[in-house]
């Protein structure tokens, strides 16, 4: 009796341990932006209120260091530039565990659409995080969507990290539906 107990309780922990392993993320669901068009991730009600004044405009690379994917920027009435990028090839886990490089400074911030979300700055630009402001969501394993701002050239304007949080908002709203 005992013996068949013990053999229950290690099939059940044999299986947990599986399903923990398999579901490691703890996003909600899988959310692939391989074909997703960054353009469309931000409707004109969304735009409303966030001071753009320049139509969008598409990349088919994502700016930066080793990113695939495919971008969409915007520009405010101050010169700002907004971006908003499907990565395909990288996950947030490339900044939370970046031990290979010392300049980049990461912190995990509240969930967007209950998505793990980080917020990511180099110190080489200049150590305040909210000069240059990326705020990447965790979508899929090994992609993310990233939302980068420029530094705010206006008091006017709220912070870029701000910015940065409004956009992903925007943009996850879409991809989620």
């Amino acid at each position: 009796m005992i013996g068949r107990g013990l053999r229950v309780a290690a099939v059940l922990l044999a299986g947990l341990g599986l399903v923990s392993a398999c579901g490691s993320s703890d996003r909600p669901r899988e959310l692939s932006v391989s074909d997703v068009k960054p353009c469309e991730l931000i409707n004109r009600e969304s735009l409303q209120g966030m001071r753009i004044t320049q139509e969008t405009q598409k990349l088919d690379f994502v700016p930066g260091v080793e990113a695939e994917g495919s971008t969409c920027f915007y520009t405010t009435r101050v010169g700002n530039r907004i971006y908003v990028n499907t990565i395909t090839n990288r996950g947030i886990d490339r900044w939370i565990n970046s031990s290979d490089d010392d300049d980049v400074r990461s912190e995990e911030v509240s969930r967007i659409q209950g998505f793990r979300s980080v917020r990511v700055w180099f110190d080489s630009e200049r150590p305040d995080p909210d000069h240059k402001c990326r705020v990447y969501v965790d979508v899929a394993g090994g992609q993310s969507l990233e939302v980068r701002v420029e530094q705010s050239y206006s008091d006017e304007d709220p912070s870029t990290c701000t910015t940065a949080r409004r956009f992903a908002e925007a943009a996850m709203n879409t991809l989620a539906d």
